[in-house]
């Protein structure tokens, strides 16, 4: 009867042991952003929008610019100075978030048009590696509490990302 339970206790440890080499982690959003393409968007996105976000910052300055004037002359300047002051206000803040909310809906725009162009890729990607290593489950690495660097596939997922 010992011998028996030594047995199984013998084959559930190595059984889990080659289950074990066929378990692997990745961090897919990981993957994504530290790719070449990733960064090479990133870089192509800071040149499409950086004349917009310039623009965002004047009209954040001037708006600054006439609230401080408005705080600085409160009781000082006639009522209808003050009324012109408070309307100039409201436009350049007004017009402030309207461009900042557009040009923060194009970059998700983008976002979203890069990471679904990517996407078929990061699928080849994965695949590749699931078949050459003959892995039959890839857990999310952000899904696990601990994981060997050994049986992090992330690095290997980004570099053949880079090749494509």
């Amino acid at each position: 009867m010992k011998i028996k339970g030594t047995l199984l206790l013998l084959m559930l440890v190595f059984s889990s042991q080659v289950f074990a080499d066929r378990f692997r982690v990745l961090g897919v959003q990981e993957a994504l952003l530290s790719s070449k393409a990733a960064e090479d968007f990133r870089a192509s996105m800071e040149r499409e929008f950086a004349a917009e976000e310039r623009a965002l910052i004047e009209l954040e300055r001037q708006a600054v610019a006439v609230r401080d004037r408005i705080q600085q002359n409160q009781g000082l300047i006639p009522d209808q100075e003050m009324e012109q002051l408070h309307l100039q206000f409201q436009k350049a803040f007004t017009e402030y978030q309207t461009r900042g909310e557009a040009m923060a809906e194009k970059q998700i725009e983008r976002e979203q048009e890069f990471l679904s162009s990517m996407r078929p890729k990061l699928d080849q990607a994965i695949r590749s590696l699931i078949e050459n290593e003959n892995i039959d489950v890839v857990f999310a690495k952000q899904a696990t509490v601990y994981a060997s660097g050994t049986i992090d596939i992330t690095p290997r997922v980004i570099e053949i990302l880079n090749r494509q």
